[in-house]
């Protein structure tokens, strides 16, 4: 059983239920397991860190970079460790979703899940990460001809997107049946919030614009986000 107001308890200690390491703000990477852990019904607790506990030494014994989200979770009879959202998505999906609703049922429907995770994971989230970090550059720091590169290429990104759910049949990004964790891990970059940041448009891809509004009206993806700033950072000791 883990304490999670102590350092020592989460960085050695074997969990009941997953914990969940985010911080507040800063979602885009850390909703990602928090929905699917609400569309599986799956118990977690959330441990939320403030500033001084992103940058712990102990917190680096967990996620190397001192990045969230990072989960703590039972397995096999003893302590895992896991610290990238792609990671997380994949583990939950191996072992807590037995109804294979939200990873593949078969070898095929692993490879178009697998693609299109990889897609967000190398492509597009990077992208917008790089983006948003030369938009806070100021004075001598601001790079203008990086930050438009960056969006050049999240544009080519949600047109790649668009033609996806633009084909006979695809209203969800890897599978046509129903959405899986490749919709869950692309869905932050493509929200109201990060899109407006960007002063872009979601309507410029109308494909893509049918997909949000579809995996908004979800119960377990509204419920992730109408959580959102419901939990407030715990000193950790």
């Amino acid at each position: 059983m883990i304490d999670i107001t102590s350092s020592r308890s989460l960085t050695s200690d074997i969990p009941d239920i997953p914990c969940l390491l985010i911080v507040e703000g800063r979602y885009q990477n850390w909703i990602k397991p928090v929905i699917l852990f609400e569309a599986l019904g799956v118990p977690w607790d959330p441990v939320v860190l403030d500033r001084e506990a992103a940058a712990a030494d102990w917190f680096r014994k967990i996620h190397p970079q001192l990045y969230v989200p990072a989960l703590i979770d039972k397995a096999d009879g003893g302590r895992v460790q896991l610290w990238d959202s792609t990671t997380i998505l994949i583990y939950l999906g191996q072992h807590y979703d037995t109804a294979k609703q939200f990873v593949g049922k078969s070898s095929q429907e692993d490879v178009e899940i697998g693609n299109w995770l990889m897609f967000e994971t190398a492509s597009l989230g990077p992208t917008a990460k790089y983006w948003v970090w030369y938009d806070m550059r100021t004075g001598a720091d601001v790079n203008q001809k990086a930050q438009d590169k960056m969006m050049t290429d999240l544009r080519k990104q949600y047109s790649i997107l668009n033609q996806r759910l633009s084909e006979p049949g695809q209203n969800w990004i890897a599978l046509k049946d129903r959405p899986t964790i490749a919709d869950i891990s692309i869905l932050p970059f493509t929200d109201h919030n990060t899109l407006g940041r960007m002063q872009v448009d979601i309507q410029e891809w109308p494909a893509l614009a049918g997909w949000y509004k579809r995996m908004m009206e979800l119960p377990y993806v509204k419920k992730a986000y109408d959580e959102l700033e419901s939990r407030p950072a715990k000193k950790i000791v």
